[in-house]
C-alpha cells in the first residue's frame, strides 16, 4: 500500500485517481501531478515505479497545500473570521448557512450540525 500525505492509497486503482484521494487534490490536480511525475493515466497504484512516486510526492510538496496542512489552514481562517466578528464568523460560531442560502427552509443539516461546537473563541 503507498501513502501520500497520510492518506492511504488502494492499489488497484488508476495513480492519478488515487491521488485525488488525498484531501486538496481532486481529479485534475491528481492527473497533472501524475502526468508530470511521468506517469501514464492507466496505470495502476500497484505498478507505479518508486522513483516516479518520490517525484509526484515532491511534486504535490512543491505545488500543492495538501492534508492536515490544508485542514489546519482552513480552521484558521474560519478562527480568524469568528474573531473578526464579521457576518461570515458569526453564522460559522452559529452553524448557521454562510453563503446566503434561505433559513426558513431547507436549512435542516445546519440545524443539525449547530448542536456540536466546531468552534471554541475566546
Amino acid at each position: 500500500m503507498l501513502i501520500i500525505a497520510k492518506t492511504l492509497l488502494p492499489e488497484q486503482s488508476r495513480f492519478y485517481l488515487a491521488l485525488a484521494r488525498v484531501f486538496g487534490l481532486g481529479h485534475a490536480q491528481g492527473l497533472a501531478v501524475a502526468e508530470a511525475a511521468g506517469v501514464s493515466r492507466e496505470a495502476r497504484v500497484a505498478d507505479v515505479r518508486p522513483q516516479h512516486v518520490r517525484r509526484a510526492v515532491a511534486l504535490v510538496q512543491e505545488r500543492h497545500v495538501v492534508g492536515d496542512e490544508l485542514r489546519r489552514a482552513v480552521r484558521d481562517d474560519i478562527l480568524r473570521l469568528i474573531e473578526a466578528r464579521t457576518r461570515r464568523g458569526q453564522r460559522h460560531a452559529l452553524g448557521l448557512p454562510v453563503r446566503g442560502q434561505r433559513t426558513h427552509t431547507n436549512a435542516e443539516t445546519a440545524a443539525k450540525f449547530r448542536r456540536h461546537i466546531e468552534y471554541d473563541v475566546k
